[in-house]
């Protein structure tokens, strides 16, 4: 469908188009509220494969700072998902533990701890790591300078603005000074990609497949999306050199039973270390004209449209009655 989301909802409400697919949980709430009367039915999918995450500039361009793995996770612990899924996603969401979507079932690590938020906690890494406070609550690195930075997202993204929004107000809480800078797309990813002048930056990426071969220029340090230092020469740290090995490996490993235990060391890795935060799943919400036979959205892409060749329309019944 041609034009902005908010356009393909109206022609939806009007019954100019028959299917809508990847609709926003504020559009979706406002459908459900007049299904029965406009003859349309709704489904929510629950998580797919997309997940949004924060991550940090680690390529040495950016403040020393964010190069700290207590740091990180003290970040990750200040963040509340639960209140992203609630305000953001209207409940369509699921909190991430990792980095694997939970729609993706085959691949999931089911061993990483559920994230939970701990601001004790996160201050409790913080201060073994030599940051401080000052006498009005500003958090200092162990420098003595104050910890603040900017975070970058795609200003034509709405949620992912308010994300980072919210991130900005749990992260105060610690005395963090953090600015939210939203940007068109394509200078976003020019920043990140080619200039490396951002410090963090909050993005989304959808899989287009289950089998995480598909994302081995994320995970590989030599990748060109290897987002937080992307195309090293060589590993500039001891894990990101295991992870080139193990993703090698399961790469050219046939049994799925022998390269699921390779990729969960991979996810186990990436969550001890957090170049990327994960933060939450949207959930694959559609919607089709009553009486479409075959309507059976999915979680990969074509989500509404893959099965085509099936879809038709109920014949009407004796009398003229559908």
């Amino acid at each position: 469908f041609a034009g902005t989301e908010d356009m393909q909802v109206m022609r939806f409400q009007s019954g100019e188009s028959d299917v809508i697919s990847r609709v926003s949980a504020q559009n979706y709430s406002v459908l459900e509220k007049d299904r029965e009367r406009r003859g349309y039915s709704l489904q929510n999918l629950g998580p797919g494969l997309e997940y949004s995450f924060l991550f940090f500039n680690l390529n040495g361009q950016s403040q020393p700072l964010l190069q700290r793995r207590r740091f990180r996770q003290a970040v990750s612990l200040a963040i509340d998902r639960e209140a992203i899924v609630r305000l953001v996603y209207l409940g369509f969401a699921t909190p991430l533990s990792g980095p694997v979507p939970p729609g993706n079932k085959a691949w999931l690590d089911a061993k990483l701890p559920r994230l939970v938020r701990s601001l004790p906690r996160a201050r409790e890494l913080l201060a073994a790591d030599g940051f401080s406070w000052s006498p009005e609550g500003a958090l200092t690195d162990p420098r003595g300078k104050r910890v603040q930075f900017t975070i970058v997202t795609s200003s034509g993204n709405p949620e992912r603005v308010q994300m980072a929004t919210l991130i900005q107000d749990d992260l105060k809480q610690l005395g963090m000074d953090v600015h939210v800078v939203p940007l068109e797309f394509r200078s976003l990813l020019d920043r990140v990609l080619r200039t490396h002048d951002y410090e963090a930056c909050l993005l989304s990426l959808v899989e287009a497949d289950a089998d995480p071969n598909v994302d081995m220029n994320v995970w590989l340090s030599s990748g060109a999306t290897h987002l937080w230092n992307p195309q090293q020469k060589s590993p500039a740290t001891a894990w990101e050199a295991e992870i080139d090995g193990l993703m090698r490996r399961q790469m050219v490993t046939r049994k799925y039973a022998e390269r699921k235990p390779l990729f969960d060391r991979v996810q186990e890795l990436l969550m001890e270390n957090l170049p990327l935060i994960p933060l939450v799943s949207p959930n694959i919400l559609a919607g089709a004209k009553k009486g479409l036979e075959n309507f059976r959205p999915a979680v990969l892409e074509h989500y509404t449209l893959w099965n085509i060749e099936e879809l038709c329309w109920r014949a009407p019944a004796a009398g003229g009655r559908k």
